[in-house]
């Protein structure tokens, strides 16, 4: 098999690590595999560091006729073999490549990772029709796509929830030790970016509420430095400076999260299928979510974590406080959650879904 991967954006991210762990879990497979993406060496030397072959093409999406052409005259050479796109932007050049090859043996598969209405113009109409798979994240990413009643044969698509790799023998960090934090203090954390939409502030609020527990709450990430300084000054207004540590960006993270006590994510926005909380999962350690994206869909609340309503800062305080004064629950929990990352959250359970949709 085949495989060609686009990736589009102009900045490493989660996405671009989503196709690198893709793409080694495929070599392993003996899958030769390849990457389509901008001419950006901080994207394709990760890819070619790891002996992937790399192709770079403009990728300007659907009026970007060249680089379907482009990778038209590769896939006809490859002959048969699958061509997966990350986004619909990406999808219309996948499109176009099979069209340009003349071959009617590559199949385009399309993965997407956002929570948003499905759109039904003419360009997008016949981009449904080329498709031959269209894997959503979630069943919220798929009910929030098929609210606008997009024209789709609803038999292409799949949903499969998206997965961590694990490392074997993760070393926790001491982060007790690092930030200079007692050992009978509870640990929580947050790690990703830092921004508005992540509820941030909301999650001050909620310490704010409760400050007077023997607890420390980690902030793991980087933001703008405009919302940076705007939490510090919240936090400094609030009171909570001997509560937070601004950690900065940590990588890798999981060793980090390896040493916590229980994770947060507060998001006030919708997301597909976060894996903030299935990092916390795989260590053994509970999490506190909202209750507004597909998080939902693997968190359950008092099986193996807590869900809050986003925005409000009172249950995220109870929910915070929950966990901070019961030890046995956080193991409860924490052993619960390990437990299903294990079961049906891991990566080779993801990585045989795709296999699956590959084949079909």
């Amino acid at each position: 098999m085949k495989i060609f991967h686009i990736v589009s954006n102009k900045e490493w991210g989660g996405g671009e690590q989503y196709v690198y762990d893709l793409c080694q879990r495929q070599r392993k497979d003996g899958i030769e595999v390849n990457i389509i993406c901008k001419p950006i060496d901080s994207i394709s030397k990760k890819y070619e560091e790891a002996g992937i072959t790399v192709y770079r093409m403009p990728l300007g999406g659907a009026l970007d006729l060249k680089s379907g052409w482009q990778l038209g005259s590769i896939v006809k050479k490859a002959g048969k073999c699958t061509i997966h796109a990350h986004n619909f932007k990406d999808a219309y050049t996948a499109c176009y490549a099979r069209k340009f090859s003349g071959r009617k043996d590559i199949q385009v598969v399309m993965c997407r990772h956002l929570t948003r209405p499905g759109k039904n113009t003419m360009l997008y109409r016949w981009l449904y029709g080329q498709l031959d798979r269209l894997i959503m994240d979630s069943q919220i990413s798929t009910d929030a796509f098929l609210g606008t009643n997009p024209t789709i044969d609803t038999k292409k698509l799949g949903i499969v929830h998206t997965s961590i790799v694990v490392p074997e023998n993760t070393v926790p960090v001491d982060v007790r030790t690092e930030f200079n934090i007692p050992a009978e203090t509870v640990l929580a954390m947050f790690h990703g970016r830092l921004d508005p939409e992540k509820g941030i502030d909301v999650l001050l609020d909620a310490v704010e509420q409760i400050k007077d527990k023997n607890f420390k709450l980690v902030l793991i990430g980087k933001g703008s430095d405009e919302y940076t300084e705007h939490l510090k000054t919240a936090v400094s207004s609030k009171g909570i400076a001997d509560k937070i540590v601004f950690a900065g960006f940590r990588h890798p993270v999981l060793p980090y999260v390896a040493g916590a006590d229980f994770g947060i994510l507060a998001s006030t926005v919708r997301e597909g299928c976060p894996l903030s909380p299935q990092e916390y999962m795989s260590q053994g350690h509970p999490v506190v979510v909202t209750d507004n994206g597909g998080q939902r869909e693997y968190v359950e609340d008092g099986r193996n974590g807590l869900l809050v309503a986003p925005g409000n800062a009172n249950q995220l305080a109870e929910a915070m406080s929950r966990l901070i004064d019961d030890a046995d629950l956080r193991q409860k929990l924490g052993s619960q959650a390990k437990a299903d990352f294990n079961d049906h959250l891991n990566y080779e359970h993801f990585y045989a879904q795709i296999k699956t949709i590959y084949a079909d």
